[in-house]
């Protein structure tokens, strides 16, 4: 039988071991989740992820090291076959257009991230921006990559896979800004790969937005900042997969604070130039420093441009939630891939 004094030993062992595990250095604490091999996804402190771009030349430099661990781009593709309702104008002057902004206009978590925090402009977009669509309608328009003729089916035909991003805009006419990110392969086990072909919970968690208003009011500036965010835990998100495509459907009006933001913001998108860069959010030290799918620049959009899409003509593109019964990878070491 234990006597008293035993208890009280073992007792006072028990509150040392506690004090002590509240006043462990940083550094033990942080080589102890390096040997997890995670990173808490609460911990980025993402404030000015958007870099202005009279600081690009001075933080490149310093970076090149850094992006010597990126995965090679792929390689570059001919997007003369894929066209959008949208027009492309890389010079950015008129009306209406898009353009892909400079992938330095961002910044992601570097290979060091888990130690100091510290973020690099972002080495180049792992997929290509082939066309935008500009859509309305009386109803929703969920999966628009059915669409018979449009890019992802265009793409797919042609052996490439496609990134759809289709932001709902709600109304009494909806309307659907819908972008085409395509690649030529999708490297098996890497994490693009992964993010097409993993369920919607695993999507949900790591497919992040940075937005920013090179161009507008200070309001909307404001309003829309350029913070990154986890989409899947602001807004609802719907995933369509197909073996020629992944599309996610973002539904704003299904968050009262984004619904917010987007009625200042549509009020006003004849006069704004607005940046969205997408990528999938680094949560182990493997996956690091983070690389952005790709990004877009809408210049004054025109909401009477708009066209309602035929989506009743469409070829064969089913939601799956399953993940992995249409599978879109390939394993082939000749092609540079993500």
């Amino acid at each position: 039988m234990e006597s008293m004094a035993d208890v009280n030993l073992a007792q006072k062992d028990e509150k040392l071991k506690e004090v002590d595990s509240k006043t462990k250095p940083e550094d033990q604490q942080q080589a102890e989740n390096k040997n997890m091999g995670t990173i808490d996804e609460e911990s980025d402190d993402d404030e000015d992820y958007h870099v202005p771009e009279a600081d690009i030349e001075e933080i490149t430099n310093k970076s090149d090291n850094e992006a010597k661990h990126t995965d090679e781009p792929p390689e570059k593709i001919d997007l003369s076959c894929f066209s959008g309702i949208l027009h492309h104008d890389p010079d950015e002057k008129s009306r209406n257009c898009w353009t892909v902004p400079d992938s330095k206009l961002f910044k992601v978590r570097s290979k060091n991230f888990p130690n100091d925090k510290s973020k690099i402009p972002a080495a180049s977009y792992l997929m290509e921006l082939a066309a935008i669509d500009w859509f309305k309608d009386t109803k929703r328009m969920d999966n628009v990559g059915r669409q018979k003729n449009c890019v992802a089916q265009v793409a797919a035909e042609k052996g490439m896979h496609t990134f759809i991003v289709n932001l709902q805009i709600p109304g009494s006419t909806h309307y659907s800004m819908v972008m085409y990110f395509v690649t030529s392969s999708l490297k098996k086990g890497s994490l693009l790969q992964r993010f097409f072909d993993g369920d919607d919970d695993f999507r949900n968690s790591r497919l992040k937005l940075i937005p920013s208003v090179p161009k507008g009011s200070w309001i909307v500036r404001q309003s829309v900042g350029s913070t990154p965010c986890l989409l899947g835990k602001a807004v609802d998100c719907n995933y369509f997969r197909s073996p020629g495509y992944l599309e996610v459907d973002v539904d704003i009006g299904s968050s009262a604070v984004a619904n917010g933001v987007l009625g200042l913001v549509f009020g006003v998108v004849t006069t704004l130039v607005v940046d969205m860069a997408f990528l999938i959010q680094a949560n182990t030290y493997e996956e690091l420093p983070e690389q952005v799918i790709g990004a877009a620049r809408l210049s004054n959009v025109e909401p009477s441009t708009a066209v309602v899409p035929d989506l009743e003509n469409n070829s064969d593109g089913n939601k799956d939630n399953s993940s992995n019964d249409a599978t879109s990878s390939e394993d082939d070491s000749s092609k540079k891939t993500n």
